[in-house]
């Protein structure tokens, strides 16, 4: 089976196609890089592809780079790619190309910070960070712990940070003006890969973000948490998460708190693929095949493993640790 995989410049697209090219899959590994590591080791079948913000350009180049390798199954693994295909997941059926993304509507909520923080607010279920509007704030005063600011989009933590002061808070504000202003979180950070076909009960696999560079974690560790998976699965199912995706946030000593929603697989996924025996595995073979149900069983012969993975520039894998 011949499968385009995307976005393998990045963590979460590299090891899907890594693991793919392991499970005896051949693989296209795409990106918009040039000098993308993926592209340059596995030059003998890579492909450039413009940037998903150039549209009919980036679609046309995609389309003919699956047909020439013989693949009529794309994994999207960028954020901006999932949104631009959501839109034209028809034009993508057409094209003869199998893809497995929510609606443009989840994928818009999911995208939007602000939005997925308001659409978690009308439900008690779940909790997200307070925010706070620039008015709501004293002149000079901000809490002790200063506030946390964040773009309402982009992946990878890009801008986002702390400000103890107010004039740090309105020169970010200065060049972010719709920007998320939140209070910081102290708890552990937690992320975690899930998969769920609209139907079954979605598979979820938990990891403690240990170490984080530029908003990705480079030291991730697997670990199990019954009420924070149930109320992953309760998240996942009410915007209609399907098709892999990471939802991430905190693990506050007084409950636990989302703070937002990839729909992709993570930048430290790989150690969720090596922590459970099914996640991965069970993704690839429901996109290409076009089935959408998990075989029978599937959850309760799932061996939980926890898995620790240390990740470098250039995707190299320094320790991998299972312990039962």
């Amino acid at each position: 089976m011949r499968i385009v995989v995307t976005g393998t410049g990045g963590a979460s697209g590299y090891a899907v196609a890594l693991q793919a090219d392991r499970l005896g899959y051949e693989v296209l590994w795409a990106d918009a890089d040039p000098l993308c590591p993926a592209l340059l080791a596995n030059s003998h079948r890579a492909q450039l592809l413009p940037p998903a913000s150039e549209g009919g350009a980036y679609l046309e180049a995609l389309a003919k780079a699956a047909g020439e390798f013989g693949a009529d199954c794309v994994s999207f693994n960028t954020d901006a790619e999932v949104r631009y295909a959501a839109d034209q997941v028809d034009t993508l059926s057409e094209l003869g190309l199998t893809q497995w993304i929510p609606s443009p509507e989840t994928v818009r909520v999911c995208s939007d910070k602000a939005e997925f923080a308001r659409r978690l607010s009308r439900d008690p279920r779940f909790r997200t960070p307070v925010s706070f509007s620039a008015g709501e704030l004293e002149a000079d005063l901000l809490p002790a712990a200063g506030v946390f600011v964040k773009t309402r989009s982009g992946s990878g933590g890009t801008d986002a940070m702390v400000c103890s002061s107010r004039p740090e808070l309105d020169a970010w504000l200065a060049r972010n003006p719709d920007g998320l202003v939140q209070e910081v979180l102290t708890g552990p950070e937690f992320s975690a890969d899930c998969l769920y076909t609209g139907a079954d009960l979605p598979l979820v696999v938990a990891r403690r973000r240990l170490r984080t560079r530029s908003g990705m974690s480079t030291v991730t560790e697997t670990f199990h948490h019954p009420e924070l998976e149930r109320l992953i699965v309760e998240l996942l199912r009410e915007l209609k998460v399907v098709g892999p995706s990471c939802v991430q946030g905190f693990l506050q000593p007084d409950g636990i708190v989302f703070t937002e929603i990839n729909v992709r697989f993570g930048g430290g996924c790989a150690a969720a693929f090596w922590g459970t025996t099914h996640l991965v595995e069970q993704y690839l073979a429901l996109l290409t095949t076009g089935e959408r149900k998990l075989p029978e069983g599937i959850h309760g012969r799932r061996d939980f493993t926890t898995t620790t993975l240390v990740r470098v520039p250039g995707y190299e894998t320094l320790r991998v640790r299972p312990e039962t």
